[in-house]
């Protein structure tokens, strides 16, 4: 699917997820699709510290998107995999951490939120990392590219989670969720279309679990909202209590399963003021990829 026929299909939807999410109690300053973000007239609240589970959630994130580009270069070797999302490594705390926090919350006022991967023709001169590059530098590179991928994380293994859930159904215990989620915060459309806005690229959302990858196309999330149905806005606490929009991974489709686990590594981090923050890192491990569910829900133009 070209941008052009992409973007005017996501734009069907706006006006749906609007109103669906302002009827779940969403403040309004939240769905408002199209152009630059508003300017804040209060200066954003900056972290002043990076503690122990931040920097386990981030270790999670940065070992999910790197195996997935690699199964997905396994997979499809007609492509090439980029890392474009901001991967900003000082950590709250550091003198030079405020400065470049608001620099990355104004790029994402301007031009929305930039996902984590992008996929290009093995035939395009691109490097493997384009992380550090500024918008600026980037803009006309990414017109080539024919996906883009934003990568979450879980600390799931959901085939079992999914299997343990069928077992007590059939024997008639009352259970929780079915299955796990994909887990896109209320903002995330709204910064989300604005990149689009910008790189009219058919973009997807992977969720990477310890035995397995699911996958959705972000208009499917789109329509889903829209309709009003197959999604629940709830409060995390693993999302610092932020709304977030749930829909089961069983909306999307499994792209992949883990090939090995990885093993899990204590490290820790000292701070500025002698606070020693302990916390697990995931390593190794790896993922086969289905390259036809892929191509499929990547809409990636071949």
């Amino acid at each position: 699917m070209i941008g052009e026929e992409y973007m005017e299909r996501l734009k069907l939807t706006l006006e749906g997820i609007v109103a669906n999410l302002k009827a779940k109690g969403i403040q309004e300053r939240h769905p408002g699709f199209g152009g630059e973000g508003r300017v804040q007239t209060r200066k954003p609240s900056v972290p002043t510290d990076a503690r122990s589970e931040f920097l386990a959630n981030r270790a999670m994130g940065d070992r999910a998107e790197k195996r997935l580009a690699e199964a997905m270069a396994r997979a499809c070797p007609e492509w090439k995999i980029s890392h474009y999302g901001e991967t900003n490594r000082i950590a709250a705390g550091h003198p030079d951490f405020r400065a470049s926090y608001l620099a990355g919350l104004e790029q994402t006022r301007r031009f929305g939120k930039r996902p984590d991967l992008l996929v290009f023709r093995a035939t395009v001169n691109v490097e493997g990392d384009l992380s550090t590059l500024t918008h600026d530098q980037t803009k006309e590179l990414v017109k080539q590219a024919i996906a883009a991928v934003e990568v979450r994380s879980s600390k799931f293994e959901a085939l079992t989670y999914m299997a343990v859930r069928k077992r007590q159904r059939e024997t008639g215990k009352r259970t929780g969720r079915d299955t796990p989620s994909f887990t896109v915060k209320v903002e995330d459309p709204v910064i989300v279309y604005r990149w689009l806005d910008c790189h009219p690229v058919p973009e997807s959302y992977c969720q990477v679990f310890f035995d397995s990858v699911f996958a959705i196309n972000f208009l499917d999330i789109f329509t889903i909202v829209a309709s009003g149905t197959g999604f629940t806005v709830e409060t995390p606490a693993k999302s610092q209590e932020k709304s977030t929009i749930m829909i089961p991974i069983t909306s999307g489709v499994q792209i992949g399963t883990a090939t090995s686990m990885p093993t899990l590594e204590a490290e820790h981090r000292v701070t500025q003021l002698g606070r020693h923050d302990a916390f697990i890192v995931p390593r190794g491990g790896g993922f086969e990829l289905d390259a036809a569910a892929v191509k499929k829900v990547l809409l990636a133009c071949q």
